[in-house]
């Protein structure tokens, strides 16, 4: 059966397709492919997550995805910290502007 299998790292995604015998497990598709997969890494079939003795079928795509470099809450954070506090520039249809003024007053 053919797989298809996507590698996401820090560069970009890598497509490439493994024919393995039915019944194959992800770790059969990754040993077939000869990529290095360390406990950090995230496996998924369509997005949800699985184990190396997970067995696949014919329509299923693996996703292999390297370890986050950052934590995506804290960079959101920091960038909203850095553009300042714009819930009080846009308050919204409702009074914003004269809630606005009250507080420039």
């Amino acid at each position: 059966m053919l797989i298809e299998v996507v590698k996401v790292t820090q560069t970009g995604a890598m497509v490439s397709e493994a024919n393995v015998p039915e019944g194959a497990t992800v770790q059969c598709v990754i040993d077939s492919l000869g990529l290095m997969v360390m406990p950090e890494t995230g496996l998924a079939i369509h997005g949800r997550r699985v184990s190396l003795d997970t067995r696949l079928t014919a329509t299923d795509r693996l996703e292999v995805a390297d370890a986050l470099i950052c934590d995506p809450k804290l960079v959101r954070k920091a960038r909203a910290l850095s553009q300042g506090d714009v819930r009080v520039v846009t308050c919204g249809r409702h009074g914003g502007k004269r809630r606005l003024n009250k507080q420039l007053a």
